[in-house]
């Protein structure tokens, strides 16, 4: 019976990994760290650290410093049942009864669906084994699903703006639209990419991605004891980026976009439009729910 498992949405976005259960719902940093042996011991009975593959990860957040990166489909087929397993454990879940794992994949990786299933089928964390029941959806898939006119019939658009990927879904009438999406890797990324440089020229400092995240989110960096402002670094970033996008999707669907019903945004990276004149002024255009970055996880659950 469906409700005899114990149900998990779980969005692995390359910047955060986003959850979902019955009763909770929140995010961690998709960090992944090998542990070196130097490391405390002590660093071993903490929650967020575990042995997988004979080597011992911290996983989360207390991996941002040191973070190996999380860009490109590799990471995900390698790292995916560790973070799946600190999901379930940060979840509460019972790991000796059956469990289903909602989660998604983007249409740039979607023909290597089968190896990303296969992958996360058997999850071998800290010598314990979970077989969960997998549910696979397309990301941006999850957004339709969360969005309240999902049921209006026409062309609705989906602007998944992830932290590597970058998603155009169509839905006619409800019905998935291969022909018409699209996928590439400009996600938000490119944001924190070009901040991580500026900061390494400035202060002549190495900063992993996931730190460089860190400090965008923050606004500011410390250095030697100083507390510098990145507003202004943060800001080109940012206009740099939606510039961009607004280009990309004009360029590829730009005539599409004008007759659609709805042209939905959301993900991460639908902060950075939500206040553009030329997004606000456009009838046909409307954003998820907020807080967006978990618009996927909340209709991966439902849908």
């Amino acid at each position: 019976m469906a409700d005899a498992f114990q149900k998990i949405a779980i969005d692995i976005g390359y910047g955060d990994t986003k959850v979902m259960t019955k009763d909770k719902i929140f995010k961690f940093a998709s960090a992944v760290e090998k542990k070196k042996e130097a490391q405390a011991d002590y660093q071993d009975n903490t929650d967020d650290v575990y042995e997988f593959g004979d080597k011992k990860y911290i996983v989360g957040d207390k991996a941002i410093a040191n973070a190996v990166s999380t860009r490109g489909f590799n990471f995900l087929v390698k790292y995916s049942p560790l973070i799946i397993y600190h999901a379930i454990k940060k979840a509460g879940l019972d790991t000796s009864q059956p469990i289903q794992v909602v989660t998604g994949l983007s249409i740039v990786n979607w023909q290597e669906r089968e190896q990303f299933i296969n992958a996360i089928k058997t999850i071998n964390v800290n010598n314990e084994i979970i077989e969960p029941k997998i549910k696979l959806m397309a990301q941006g898939q999850g957004i339709f699903f969360d969005y309240e006119g999902k049921k209006d019939k026409g062309n609705i658009c989906i602007v998944d703006i992830g932290y590597n990927t970058f998603d155009f879904l169509v839905f006619t009438n409800g019905e998935p639209r291969k022909d018409l999406s699209f996928a590439s890797k400009i996600g938000a990324h490119r944001i924190i990419t070009e901040l991580q440089n500026q900061i390494q020229k400035r202060f002549d400092i190495e900063i992993s991605e996931q730190l460089a995240k860190e400090k965008f989110n923050s606004g500011y960096i410390e250095i030697l004891g100083e507390r510098i402002d990145l507003s202004d670094e943060i800001e080109k970033a940012k206009i740099q980026y939606t510039n961009y996008i607004i280009d990309e999707l004009k360029a590829k669907r730009g005539d599409f976009l004008k007759t659609a019903k709805k042209v939905i945004f959301s993900g991460g990276g639908a902060y950075f439009l939500e206040n553009l004149e030329a997004i606000k002024n456009t009838k046909n255009i409307d954003f998820s729910k907020k807080p967006y970055e978990f618009s996927n996880v909340r209709g991966y659950y439902y849908g």
